[in-house]
């Protein structure tokens, strides 16, 4: 066996260090070449053990009737906003309730997973606000006898919720007091229409439901 000669003037062996620089250079372009699967999406907004009070029946399904209406409480249009461009403030959650009757005055109560109610301008710590309280004597609500309440940013806080509608007073109106209320969550709207009379079997309704 030959054993190798020596190396022609003029070509030199390349050092290991330098033969090793390409191979981790091709290594590091092949590993930039590998697709990262993008993180799985989240799941929707789905209410689940949903309760309401007897006699409360509950719309899922949604007509549209065109353009969106104001101050009823409706998802009109059906693209999950309620109310949309009338001057209420909307979110991934929202609920919001409206009565004809001017002179009665119907409250939306709305508490989060920590029991914490939804206030008028001051918002829960799960991100939950009231943005007005009808009717009032200044006269804001113009005779729109609406309240909403929304989620003001964020994702909604996972847990139980509890919306309560109760008629605080009936002043002049004749009973019994017609309400919608509608809840947005997520990307679907629900609704649902009931009466609320002065006794205590009547004059409130409620839904609770969980995330």
């Amino acid at each position: 066996m030959r054993s190798p000669g020596p190396l022609r003037r003029g070509h030199r062996a390349l050092p290991r260090v330098a033969l090793a620089l390409p191979r981790a250079a091709l290594a590091l372009l092949l590993a930039g070449c590998i697709e990262v699967p993008p993180p799985p999406p989240k799941p929707p907004l789905e209410p689940k053990d949903l309760k309401v009070s007897e006699g409360v029946g509950l719309e899922v399904a949604c007509t549209p009737t065109g353009v969106e209406l104001c101050f009823d409480a409706r998802d009109n249009n059906c693209n999950g906003v309620i109310d949309e461009g009338c001057g209420l403030h909307t979110g991934i959650l929202q609920f919001t309730i409206a009565w004809e009757e001017s002179e009665a005055d119907v409250d939306l109560n709305v508490y989060d997973p920590t029991g914490e109610l939804a206030r008028v301008g001051e918002p829960t710590a799960s991100g939950l606000m009231k943005d007005r309280d009808c009717p009032r004597a200044t006269g804001e609500c113009q005779e729109q006898n609406v309240e909403n309440v929304f989620l003001t940013e964020g994702e909604p806080a996972r847990g139980r919720y509890r919306v309560v509608v109760r008629l605080d007073k009936l002043n002049d109106a004749t009973a019994p007091i017609r309400v919608r209320l509608s809840a947005r969550i997520g990307q679907r709207s629900y609704s649902m229409a009931f009466d609320l009379s002065p006794s205590a079997a009547t004059e409130e309704k409620s839904v609770e439901f969980t995330l």
